[in-house]
């Protein structure tokens, strides 16, 4: 073989060796990386010294058993949202069980009760206790702080006041509900009116005010029964200050009135007569659902202890309290009903309803009842719920716009829910929460085993008067287009546009 042939073919040999090496120390350097990933795709080691996954999974499996047993929106989360509770369940197991550590369980548990957007469905976990501290000399405390009435850090609404349109309205009450006058284009004034929480003893103020006019005593003992007169008597003083104030804002010209209660989370049945201080029409109550269990049980034999007592009196209306006490009987006997649903986190069906939704109207026997009605009987209230608190009726009421947005929730949808269902007012904003009917008598409180947290879950169902659960959220007549990043001055110019276009077609209406 000629030399330069010989001396060609050792390169290319050597070459292809080089490359062979090459290869095989480029793969051997691959070696460790697969090892990583190998490694990487295993559960990574996290065991948190006395951390159990398996005691937030015992805790997991008491909470959906209550849930089947005691949640009211159970039901409205299948067939209304179409929930897939069976893979939620298997999610949620499977999160539970790579849990490294307490806080990581807590979040898990957190975000399967968020999934079913239900604002009344709620976590507490337990608190540590605080340290203990020497004793130290307090002064005597009212009665009404005593009774659980605290200033309140009220939450501002729709902020209108660096609007040259906008002046504000002061007075005696302008501290519990202020306001003002806002001018639309048109030259319309509407009297804005903010309400920013549905609960009496929100107003400390106004409590002390009705505990001088019951002649009580700060140092008085005062029981359920005295407890109930102060809230009652202290809500009747709101609602006619509410009153005074959409006089006032009349009397500076107002030709309708703007409730704001964005950012109102609810409250307690103070809300009630509210609604109908303002409106126009008479309101009537919707349908009202609760659960087949021994809390309502309970609850529905004493509503009925006092319709049969009324029935012994003299001069009553018996066809009305006949009529109550057979929904109440018939109420008592499905509420005992047996309704196993707990296969429904198993495979997604409901054997059954939990829910008896024929006896009550918005919590009353009777879907309406005029102020004043039933005086001396003793199941008044239960007959109209309302009637516990005193209010006036007329049809000379100004229009009425309500404004609510996503922090709207409970007690403070029933306000606007109630209103648009009888065509009372015009709703405007964004739609609300969505926590609708929560807990009657103290709901059914449920601590799970294992790590002591406390779950509330609603009791009750409000329905919408087109029958849809109010859990739904309050969708407004006219929607705002308000954003996450809006600043409060663009929110209310948002406000501002689309009240200007609403009252505006209203008035053009009402001149046709």
């Amino acid at each position: 073989m000629p030399l330069g042939r010989s001396i060609a073919l050792m390169l290319k040999i050597v070459s292809a060796l080089g490359r062979i090496e090459i290869n095989i120390f480029a793969f051997l350097l691959l070696i460790p990386n697969c090892v990583v990933q190998a490694q990487s795709s295993q559960p990574a080691a996290c065991a948190h010294p006395g951390f159990n996954p398996q005691t937030w999974l015992e805790d997991f499996t008491q909470l959906t058993a209550e849930m089947s047993a005691h949640y009211a929106n159970l039901e409205y989360a299948v067939q209304e949202r179409r929930m897939d509770l069976p893979q939620l369940r298997r999610d949620t197991e499977a999160k539970l069980s790579q849990s490294c550590n307490e806080l990581e369980a807590r979040k898990v548990l957190e975000s399967f009760l968020k999934a079913f957007g239900d604002g009344h469905l709620v976590i507490d976990w337990p608190q540590p206790a605080a340290p203990a501290e020497g004793a130290k000399p307090t002064e005597p405390e009212s009665l009404c702080t005593r009774l659980g009435y605290k200033k309140f850090g009220f939450k501002h609404g729709i902020d209108l006041s660096s609007f040259p349109q906008f002046s504000s309205i002061g007075g005696v009450e302008a501290d519990w509900f202020p306001g003002g006058i806002l001018r639309l284009p048109d030259r319309a004034k509407l009297g804005v009116l903010r309400m920013a929480i549905f609960s009496e003893h929100a107003y400390p103020d106004a409590c002390e005010q009705t505990v001088q006019e019951l002649h009580l005593k700060d140092s008085d003992k005062c029981d359920q029964k005295c407890e109930d007169a102060l809230e009652r008597e202290t809500g009747n003083r709101l609602t006619a200050a509410m009153v005074r104030r959409v006089a006032q804002l009349e009397a500076a010209g107002a030709a309708a009135i703007l409730v704001d209660i964005t950012r109102n989370g609810g409250g307690s049945d103070w809300v009630l007569p509210l609604p109908r201080a303002l409106s126009r029409v008479p309101l009537r109550e919707a349908r009202f659902g609760f659960i087949k269990h021994q809390h309502w049980t309970k609850q529905l034999k004493e509503h009925l202890a006092d319709v049969d007592a009324d029935l012994k009196k003299e001069a009553v209306p018996e066809d009305v309290l006949e009529e109550a006490a057979a929904r109440l009987r018939s109420g008592i006997a499905r509420s005992e009903e047996h309704c196993d649903r707990r296969q429904v986190w198993m495979d997604g069906n409901l054997p059954c309803s939990l829910l008896v939704n024929d006896v009550f109207f918005g919590g009353s026997l009777l879907p309406y009842a005029a102020p004043g009605s039933f005086a001396g009987l003793q199941s008044r209230t239960e007959l109209f719920q309302p009637l516990d608190y005193f209010y006036t009726e007329s049809s000379h009421r100004p229009p009425l716009y309500v404004v609510v947005d996503a922090g709207t929730g409970s007690a403070a949808e029933y306000f606007p829910a109630i209103l648009q269902d009888n065509g009372a007012a015009t709703i405007v904003g964004e739609v609300t929460g969505g926590a609708g009917c929560g807990y009657t008598d103290g709901g059914i409180p449920t601590v799970l085993k294992n790590s002591q947290a406390k779950v509330n879950m609603p009791d009750c169902v409000r329905y919408r008067k087109n029958g849809m659960n109010e859990v739904a959220g309050v969708t407004p007549d006219v929607l705002v287009p308000w954003s996450a990043h809006d600043s409060p001055y663009l929110k209310a110019q948002k406000l501002l546009r689309s009240l200007a276009a609403v009252v505006a077609t209203a008035q053009a209406h009402k001149v046709q």
